[in-house]
């Protein structure tokens, strides 16, 4: 016989209380988790485990949650590459008999308490149709799970308390299986504001307000731009990085040396595709929005349409990473860095891997997932001085990781 009762927050903890313990196996998926009595309960629980799962889009669940997982069987989160992960499914077995709450209920303070909450608690057979179903829901989230690591809780936490201090929410950035999480607890990762500040400041190599000011420059004409193709051949080459002395001299543009963060003159195929203004190349660098956040999907356009602009100009190199990170460091400094031969072994060493494995194809998830997750990335930006260098934080780690005799 199956009985059905609706629920509210208010009649949620006392029930869940009574199913945790009642029961013999345990599953629950779950956008949010937060770390109360009922966090307490579960984890006295934890061997009813069969999966217990909970998303972190938002930064809503706690990571004190997250950290309480760690190595725990059968506990996980979930990542989803797209859509976020929001459903609110509990269910427990104990032989022939089953429960379950499915409703609007997240495991959280306002979930089972706050909020104006409605679900429905379902009893029966273990074997009715309704209870199959949502065991082939909870089944079909397998493949966005992934255990709970400290690499995974820490990193998670990091970026939990910097976005507590902004503005907004955006998803974290966790590693997954695909990749080592090295980078995440590398030394760039964890770098602080003050820290990036102070030694961005110091510049051994290259003065630090005149690196500004060529930023400056090449924003400011961005902005003049509909399109890279529109600004004139000379302004293109300053942004890539190839316009030689004596030709910036004749054009006016000899306030600046263009070849910081990246001098590409000897990039002979990159250099002849900029100086006709191949349009192929142009509309690489146009998929890159001048101020909406650069998804991976924008990245990943910009890296087809560039290294088919060298396939359909014929040309004897196909363009790697630091031509085509020359470039988006230049239009987007907030995002990205030139990485190039002066400054990739120091900035591997510090990122975690190997210079000689960076390529094209891997930067987003060697350089920029790393960068991303880290608490200078997200500090608030600041008023006063420091306030433009933040609007080109990515792009002036390389006055931090250059090195003039690599």
């Amino acid at each position: 016989m199956m009985k059905v009762t609706l629920l509210n927050a208010g009649t949620m903890p006392a029930l869940l209380n009574r199913l945790i313990g009642d029961h013999d196996e345990i599953q629950i998926a779950v956008a949010w988790g937060y770390n109360g009595k009922l966090a307490d309960r579960l984890m006295e629980n934890k061997a009813k485990f069969r999966s217990v799962t909970f998303g972190l889009n938002g930064f809503a669940t706690s990571p004190d949650l997250v950290e309480r997982l760690i190595g725990t069987k059968n506990a996980f989160i979930a990542k989803a590459d797209k859509g976020i992960f929001h459903p609110k499914l509990y269910l427990f077995r104990t032989g022939s008999e089953a429960e379950a709450i499915v409703g609007s209920a997240n495991f959280t303070k306002g979930g089972l308490g706050l909020n104006h909450e409605a679900c429905l608690h379902i009893e029966g057979s273990a074997n009715n149709e309704i209870f199959d179903q949502i065991q082939s829901e909870l089944s079909g989230y397998d493949a966005l799970k992934q255990p709970v690591t400290k690499i995974l809780a820490d990193s998670y936490r990091r970026q939990f308390e910097a976005a507590r201090k902004r503005r907004g929410q955006r998803d974290p950035i966790l590693p997954d299986d695909k990749k080592s999480g090295k980078g995440l607890i590398s030394s760039l990762a964890m770098m602080s504001w003050d820290e990036f500040a102070r030694t961005a400041k110091l510049d051994p190599h290259h003065h630090f307000k005149r690196r500004m000011r060529l930023l400056r420059e090449i924003q400011r004409l961005f902005a003049s731009a509909g399109r890279f193709s529109d600004l004139s051949v000379t302004e293109c080459k300053g942004i890539a990085g190839t316009l030689g002395n004596a030709e910036k001299e004749a054009v006016g543009l000899g306030g600046h040396d263009w070849g910081w963060f990246g001098s590409m003159g000897g990039n002979g195929d990159f250099a002849g595709l900029v100086a006709k203004q191949d349009r192929q190349l142009g509309a690489a660098l146009d998929c890159i929005p001048r101020k909406d956040p650069v998804m991976l999907e924008d990245f990943t356009e910009y890296c087809r349409r560039f290294r088919k602009a060298f396939v359909d100009a014929k040309a004897h190199h196909i363009g790697e990473y630091p031509t085509a990170t020359r470039l988006l460091a230049m239009k987007r400094p907030d995002t990205f860095v030139c990485a190039n031969g002066k400054n990739k072994a120091n900035l591997a060493k510090a990122l975690n891997f190997a210079p000689t494995t960076l390529a094209l194809e891997n930067y987003w998830d060697r350089v920029i997932v790393p960068i991303q997750s880290s608490p200078w990335y997200n500090a608030p930006r600041p008023d006063g001085d420091d306030s433009e260098l933040w609007d080109y934080r990515v792009a002036m780690l390389d006055t931090i990781y250059y090195d003039e005799h690599a």
